[in-house]
């Protein structure tokens, strides 16, 4: 049995959790990305750390990890 990356789904965003998201920074558009990637960064990781890549070698987070000495091809 082989591992197959997840479908890429659409995410839908309201113009209301946009705004939300702004006004928590203030109206700052940069600090907001910041955050949000900083989120994201940290989601990635912890998702890293509870799957086993012996089962589905990498291809959970293909390309938004780093890979190991074992894992280079």
């Amino acid at each position: 049995m082989s591992s197959q990356p997840l479908e890429k789904t659409e995410l839908e965003v309201s113009e209301q959790e946009i705004d939300d998201v702004l006004a928590e920074f203030g109206g700052d558009a940069r600090a907001a990305i910041r955050a949000l990637l900083h989120d994201q960064a940290a989601l990635i990781r912890d998702a890293q750390q509870a799957v086993s890549r012996g089962f589905i070698r990498g291809v959970f987070s293909a390309g938004a990890r780093r890979l190991d000495v074992e894992d280079e091809v």
